[in-house]
Formats: C-alpha cells, structure tokens, sequence
C-alpha cells in the first residue's frame, strides 16, 4: 500500500507562528494555573495537634472556587506534567525549524503532547499516592514540590514513562495475546536529506520504527537522537560511507530502499 501524503509538505511560515504564538499562551496559561493552585502550607491546629488540611480559594480567569488541598495537588501536578511536555516540545520544534526540517505532519503531535503530559503527570501521582511503589500520606504530608518536580520530568519524557510502565506491570499482568498484526515490522520509506557530510542531521521516515537503537550508514553506526513509530532522527556520523542506512530496531532491522551518499 502506498504511503500517505497526507502532511508531508514541510510546515509553512504561517503554521510556525501559530503553532509557536499558541505554544506560548499554553505556557502562560500554564503557568499561572500552577502559581494559583500551589497549595498553602499546612498549619497546626491551635492546640499543637495534626494541622487540618485547609481550602483555598483559587483565581482562574475570573472563576473563584474554594477547593481542598487534594484538588490544589491534582491542579498542580497536571500543569507541572504540561508544563515538562511543552518543554520537550519547544526544544524539538526550534530544533526542525533551525534545521529547516518541520514537517506538518508534527504541529498536531505539538498541540497534543502536553495534554499527555498532564495525564501522565496524573497516573504517576496517583500511583505514588495510592502507595504502589512508595506510600505518602495525606494530603497535608505530601510535599507539592516533590510531585511538582516527578510530574514536570515525567511530562518532559512521556515516551521514556510509558515504556518503564510496560516493562514494569509487564512483569505482574499476564501479556496479552499476540494476533497477527500485533507487531508493525520495522520498515524504511524515505530519508530526508540524502545527503551530505559527516554531521549532518538525517531524519529517517517509516513505520514501526520506536524504540530505534541506532542507524548504520555504511560500516559507521549512529545514535538515534529520537524516535516514533513513523521517525528516526540522527545525525551521520563519521566514517560513514554511501550505502542504504540501516534502523536497528528490538523487532528487528529496516534497511532504506534508497542509498545515503556521502559528500
């Protein structure tokens, strides 16, 4: 079956300041959700007893609820994981328009990505807190920069998260059946540029290709900078010689149906 088009023009200058303009009013936003909902510390009760989880009143955009310490910690945890994907994507994306290699195909992954880093920076703080790797306690002896800080890293490598979950419960659910499309072998449509000398940054188009270990230009074997199911992007090394580049994947390897050459 042929490849889609569908995206493979490379973004235009109007779809970079968008994406870009509400990239920044997302940050902004974001910003000022976690600074409102930073929960108060606790106090103790006037008679030296446990302090009482207090409400707090939160200003957003011209809505005031009173909510608990527990919806102040849900509020920040999901806005710190946003925040660490929003990181992850502006670092991407001024590094494919430097390179003049942002393809459209990428603004949507850019749009979407922090609010799976808010989910994730979620389940990670409802797995902490519902003491399946370290058990905290209520609400008042949880340390909001402590989650702020986990849900922030695990927002900004969402990818590396996901994989730890599954080699983690892996080990204690019963895998699930293999049907006959379970796995996409690793496959290689297009490299783009192809060309150019020892540096050169290569992005390596296909299916099946996450979790790439690294890429052989010839005898000379690159390391895989990122990787999705359809993307590989490295950078050719030295040595490398004019040949098929090579993705090395754990379902094995894909060799490109067109050859790199070597300036």
């Amino acid at each position: 079956m042929a490849d889609s088009e569908v995206g493979r023009e490379y973004a235009r200058t109007r779809d970079i300041v968008i994406v870009f303009a509400v990239l920044l009013v997302l940050t902004a936003l974001l910003v000022i959700v976690l600074v409102e909902a930073w929960p108060p510390a606790p106090r103790p009760a006037p008679d030296g007893r446990a302090p009482a989880a207090a409400a707090k009143t939160v200003h957003l955009f011209g809505w005031s609820p009173a909510v608990s310490r527990d919806t102040c910690l849900f509020l920040v945890v999901m806005a710190a994981g946003a925040l660490g994907a929003v990181t992850h994507v502006l670092r991407s994306f001024y590094w494919y328009i430097g390179n003049r290699a942002l393809r459209r195909s990428w603004l949507m992954m850019y749009l979407t990505l922090p609010i799976v880093g808010a989910l994730f920076g979620l389940i990670v703080y409802l797995v902490v807190r519902g003491g399946l790797t370290s058990p905290l306690g209520g609400a008042d002896d949880v340390n909001p920069y402590g989650v702020a800080a986990i849900a922030a890293l695990v927002g900004q490598f969402s990818r590396e998260t996901a994989e730890k979950f599954r080699a983690v419960f892996a080990t204690l659910l019963a895998p699930a059946q293999r049907g006959r499309d379970h796995a996409i072998p690793p496959k290689v449509s297009a490299i783009d540029p192809d060309n150019g000398p020892p540096g050169t940054a290569v992005t390596i188009r296909g299916d099946g290709l996450d979790g790439a270990t690294s890429v052989r230009f010839g005898a000379a074997r690159a390391a895989v900078i990122d990787a999705t199911d359809t993307l590989v992007r490295t950078t050719l090394p030295a040595g490398a010689t004019t040949a098929p580049p090579v993705v090395n994947t754990p379902a094995g390897s894909a060799v490109s149906p067109e050859p790199f050459t070597v300036d």
